[in-house]
């Protein structure tokens, strides 16, 4: 019987945990006790047969880790799909013929999450998973199980590829969520509901909820949201939430608990019920005989609500000129400021005024650039919105903060009118420091985009964050380059900031990444202005990835007055402002020591010439 016949009678009873359970019976911490399909089948073959004595009628191959993320070796990878997948048939099997058994009984084909190698492309992940999708289909599988999904993006495209092979399949992805109600990537349930109502070619079957949450929160969030379309509804919730002691996971013994919350999420209409983290074969017993001669629900099925974007502003509102003139092709002017080391924002502040009624559009505050701590960019931004009245854009970098962090960071910059964001993964804890002091690292600036991207969906208002990324456009390699630049536009990501350009070689590689995105964001050029001869050789010598040509350098003397280098650096920033108006989208000056006056005096001639 195919799993949508049995579905549209039954309610289905899945196994439970294999990793924590595995340490649990085996006494032995393994993080892959995928790696025992190749040397210790008949351990995975053990935990099989309890599961399905239990009364699980779906097991799930013990294949999650068995992936790109976890491996290296895709034919390592591939033999361990092709194990797994068999040591569940011969559990299904041997249970037969011990109990006389004669129920349905499921293997799902089951895929972990799927992880983003930095610098593969879409084409070359969707080829491995492509892969390990015909070696299950080699073993006979007709369940396909994406667990612990941050996001849907590729889910659905590989599901429109197992489908196109054998339209009788089933394709089932269950998501993760935290806590605060959110997957890694930002989708909270209503946005899964909303993005499995929208599934358009109808080829995802199932969906629903795994890890992350245990039964009591998940049946909360669940309850609390709507469904809008009729695929299958999955809940396998955590035991609990773990304690690590002394390096191992441990889980409270509560199947009572789980069991009386997990029959409140079947009583929600839920299809398919199981467990994840901390569950083992009594949780599943337990939940089996409670079940047992209950009526599955019917759920209600609501219409896509349309959304209604509005919100009232309480506060002065700032015209926001360079995204305006960014999508208009005026070549706005966006300047960078550092925040101070300790208390003192006087000269920030100055500088805040100085360069709003000098005519730029907008300004952008570093966030600890070379891991150096500075105020906070994004408190320093408020108020210089608040005092000075003009757009702020601080950085926000993955280094410093956790999700937990970086959610609460954006939904106070949201507070606080901050509409600005440049997401940069960050520059990483000196090598002399990493002792006491550490790099987060959560997500790199590519996740990150992802995630404000997907929190932009969440905010019930037009007025939503824009956000830019850094183009280090010297690597040598610019199709690599190029190729990151596209993954960071596909999460959303409007504009780039450029490392500071002075020849016309830098000028021309910009032409040729530019020719190469074809307008789909925008590229903000950088200036950075040399103020004194010491200033140049130190950029030119010490600041890696930047190169001052030889014919800039001899322009500054070490005898100069700070007035004639001053004078140099505006006749140098101009020019470049003339030789790059054919390719710059907006123009980025980074202020040196902060002295706004110098780019007060830039940005004044420029508005004068034009």
């Amino acid at each position: 019987m195919r799993l949508q016949e049995y579905l549209a009678a039954h309610r289905l009873i899945t196994d439970g945990a294999m990793g924590t359970y595995y340490e649990k019976k085996y006494m032995e911490t393994n993080p892959f006790p995928e790696c025992d399909n190749l040397t210790r089948p008949e351990r995975i073959r053990e935990i099989h047969l309890e599961y399905l004595y239990a009364g699980a009628r779906l097991l799930r191959t013990n294949t999650f880790a068995t992936n790109p993320t976890f491996f290296d070796n895709m034919e390592e990878i591939i033999a361990g799909i092709l194990a797994g997948y068999r040591i569940a048939e011969e559990a299904v099997a041997q249970f037969r013929e011990e109990s006389g058994c004669e129920d349905e009984i499921f293997i799902a084909a089951d895929f972990g999450p799927i992880g983003e190698i930095e610098e593969q492309s879409t084409e070359e992940l969707l080829a491995d998973y492509r892969a390990m999708i015909d070696a299950f289909f080699e073993c006979g599988a007709q369940i396909f199980l994406f667990e612990t999904q941050h996001d849907d993006k590729y889910v659905k495209l590989l599901a429109d590829e197992i489908k196109a092979r054998d339209n009788d399949a089933f394709v089932w992805v269950n998501f993760t969520f935290d806590m605060s109600g959110y997957t890694r990537a930002g989708l909270s349930v209503k946005r899964v509901n909303l993005s499995m109502a929208a599934d358009d070619s109808k080829s995802i079957d199932a969906y629903g909820y795994n890890c992350g949450m245990e039964a009591g929160h998940l049946y909360q969030m669940l309850a609390a949201e709507e469904v809008y379309c009729d695929k299958y509804l999955a809940a396998l919730p955590n035991a609990g939430y773990p304690l690590n002691l002394r390096g191992k996971t441990i889980y409270t013994e509560n199947e009572g608990y789980f069991v009386s919350k997990s029959m409140e999420i079947a009583g929600l209409g839920v299809d398919i019920c199981g467990g994840c983290c901390g569950t083992s074969p009594s949780y599943i017993k337990d939940l089996n005989e409670a079940l047992t001669g209950v009526k599955k629900q019917k759920r209600t099925i609501r219409p896509i609500p349309e959304t209604v974007k509005s919100m009232e502003m309480d506060t002065i509102e700032i015209h926001d000129t360079f995204m305006e003139k960014l999508n208009a092709g005026k070549q706005p002017i966006l300047v960078e400021l550092d925040p101070p080391f300790l208390t003192d924002v006087n000269k920030v502040m100055d500088g805040a005024v100085r360069l709003r009624d000098a005519g730029v559009d907008l300004l952008t505050l570093s966030d600890s650039p070379m891991a150096r701590a500075r105020m906070d960019a994004g408190a320093l931004a408020a108020r210089i919105i608040r005092e000075a009245g003009i757009m702020v854009m601080p950085h926000l970098t993955c280094r410093d903060r956790n999700v937990i962090g970086l959610r609460s960071t954006l939904l106070g910059h949201y507070l606080n009118k901050i509409r600005h964001l440049l997401l940069v993964t960050g520059d990483p804890v000196a090598r002399d420091a990493r002792g006491n002091t550490t790099g987060v690292f959560d997500m790199n600036s590519i996740r990150l985009m992802e995630y404000v991207k997907n929190l932009n969906s969440e905010i019930d208002s037009p007025d939503i964050f824009h956000f830019g990324g850094a183009l280090n456009y010297h690597g040598a390699n610019p199709d690599a380059i190029i190729r990151r630049m596209e993954k960071k536009i596909d999460n959303g990501c409007e504009f780039f900031l450029t490392q500071p350009i002075y020849s016309d070689e830098d000028i021309e590689r910009i032409a040729y990444i530019k020719s190469r995105i074809d307008g789909r964001a925008k590229i903000c050029c950088g200036i950075m202005p040399l103020v004194s001869y010491k200033n140049a050789m130190f950029i030119h010598n010490e600041m890696a990835g930047i190169h001052i040509p030889q014919d800039v350098l001899v322009m500054y003397r070490p005898d100069m007055t700070r007035e004639e280098a001053q004078e140099v650096a505006i006749e140098l920033s101009l020019s470049l402002v003339e030789r790059l108006r054919p390719v710059a989208d907006a123009y980025y000056f980074m202020t040196p020591f902060n002295r706004a006056e110098l780019i007060e005096a830039i940005v004044r001639k420029m508005h004068t010439e034009d």
